[in-house]
């Protein structure tokens, strides 16, 4: 039941294990990448397997390539645009809009999958949030350092260590109930509940300051005008929807001219399928002819790449729902709405754009997660280490360039607060809705929870990110400096040198039996 056991076999068998183990292909989403190894070029060709390895490896780069593209064009302005729409705080959008984005995935695929193996999940959440928290939130400080609010902070470190003590108490002997899981899931509660009584309170003390907020976008163009409605149409989608960057063609060198080649087909793709809303472009980002079209294709992509664009509701495909419902949509759209100015229902794309991002980086984190486990199953490395390395990698990368691209365009606090939000989404939720539907499952009501080797090994480093953190934060007077977020990095570097170690016993990891065997043998 585990494909690392593919290696104790003789490479002309391999292939045949792979097809039959349900396990292999635990890792495929869209492409079977262990297959691909292992079936098509075949272990026995040394020299092609290895150089199928590095293509794999130089796939993954593209899918970075991918999320940092799709983060910094199109979700960080949409996140802004939402923001400033609901007129929220950086700290409140991170934990609630940024965190779920982030988070949601993971948290579904892992409530989707209950009976998935226990040890493989509790190291992947434990480890991404430690990667989250320690690398993303520490990067965030190093490229923007800011000055943090005491009392935001404190609540962000005291609830998740209450939850990391909590899990650690609670499933020392494997086992967690239900009412376990309910405190889990409480606490989560608990805590966005202060967050947003807290925006509240700001918001009810800045007073009529708020309210008297004058509008200064205003749209002198509502009065007549001879401009015709669709001037410039054709000429103004084709100017937006060529993905190549005129200005960075034209500075750019070989390499960046080939770089700009490689990623062109994907961005062509998203410009076709998601909506640009961003407050700081011209018209924010508005486009007749493409945004039009945006009706259409975004939910058709999003139906499509699901799998269920061919299931019928009334007889019907759900993809042709789509269409009669989006055409008369696109029509009205169009008799509605100018080319030279954006109508006033633009926000309201504000949402696709917000669902198409959070689809585009679902998908390709995927297959970076695929990608990341056949690395992994090659390099024959435990499910432990697994999870808590390049599945918490793999899984956290949607995190990282989403928060990095936020912080390099000025929005830190926001993107530092995910970092918070997004983990303890996972961690709360995920583990804590997992073992309820487990716990359901059994007459006794208790779910049975594996840790695996590295588990308290992942509980102990990251209680020692949170409070390193809290304590650098208390000796900088909540100053978050660029040091700050160099202690955040190298504390996880130290969990990562301690759990690799561990994994090749050279050391014992936490959680291990240090003690010698009384009869002798080892």
């Amino acid at each position: 039941d585990d494909c690392s056991y593919l290696h104790r076999l003789p490479v002309n068998e391999q292939c045949e294990f792979v097809q039959a183990t349900e396990a292999c292909a635990e890792s495929q989403f869209y492409f079977n990448y262990v297959g691909f190894l292992y079936c098509t070029i075949g272990s026995e060709r040394d020299y092609l397997f290895q150089l199928g390895f590095v293509l794999l490896l130089c796939v993954c780069v593209y899918y970075f390539v991918v999320l940092g593209t799709t983060a910094d064009q199109f979700f960080c302005p949409t996140l802004a645009a939402i923001a400033k729409t609901l007129n929220i705080s950086e700290a409140l959008a991170g934990v609630t809009i940024l965190a779920f984005g982030n988070g949601s995935p993971d948290l579904f695929t892992a409530i989707a999958n209950p009976d998935a193996d226990t040890e493989l999940m509790f190291s992947e959440l434990l480890g991404s949030a430690a990667f989250v928290i320690g690398v993303i939130g520490g990067t965030v400080l190093l490229i923007q350092p800011f000055d943090f609010p005491p009392w935001g902070i404190q609540r962000d470190l005291a609830f998740f260590i209450a939850a990391i003590v909590w899990i650690t108490l609670k499933a020392a002997d494997e086992r967690f109930s239900l009412l376990d899981s309910s405190v889990l899931i409480g606490m989560y509660l608990l805590f966005l509940a202060l967050v947003i009584w807290e925006f509240v309170q700001t918001r009810r003390e800045e007073g009529s300051s708020i309210s008297t907020r004058a509008n200064n976008h205003i749209r002198g163009l509502n009065s007549e005008t001879d401009v015709p409605t669709n001037e410039g149409l054709l000429t103004d989608f084709c100017d937006h929807v060529n993905p190549l960057d005129p200005e960075e063609w034209n500075e750019g060198g070989w390499m960046t001219k080939t770089f700009c080649l490689l990623k062109a087909p994907f961005v062509l793709l998203l410009l076709l399928t998601i909506p640009i809303v961003d407050t700081t472009a011209e018209r924010d980002g508005w486009t007749k002819l493409l945004n039009i079209c945006h009706c259409l294709t975004l939910p058709l992509m999003i139906v499509f790449v699901n799998g269920v664009a061919l299931i019928k509701v009334a007889n019907v495909y759900i993809f042709l729902w789509i269409v009669l419902f989006a055409v008369p949509i696109m029509v009205v759209v169009f008799y509605t709405s100018r080319t030279d100015r954006c109508p006033t229902y633009h926000k309201s794309f504000t949402i696709l754009s917000f669902l198409g991002c959070i689809q585009v980086i679902y998908i390709v984190a995927q297959e970076v997660v695929s990608v990341l486990e056949t690395v992994g199953i090659v390099l024959k490395l435990s499910k432990s280490v697994l999870g808590l390395s390049l599945l918490a990698w793999g899984n956290s990368v949607g995190d990282l360039f989403s928060n990095v691209a936020l912080a390099r365009q000025g929005y830190g606090k926001m993107a530092f607060a995910a970092c918070f939000g997004g983990p303890l989404l996972n961690l709360c939720l995920g583990l804590g809705l997992t073992f309820i539907t487990k716990a359901f499952s059994v007459p006794n009501l208790v779910a049975e929870v594996r840790k695996g080797v590295m588990g308290e090994n992942c509980e102990a480093y990251l209680f020692q990110i949170l409070t390193t953190t809290w304590l650098c934060l208390l000796f900088t007077n909540f100053q978050g400096r660029r040091s700050v977020g160099l202690s955040m990095i190298v504390t996880y570097l130290m969990f990562l040198a301690f759990s690799f170690l561990g994994e090749f016993e050279l050391i014992h990891p936490y959680g291990t039996d240090h003690h010698p065997d009384p009869n002798g043998n080892g």
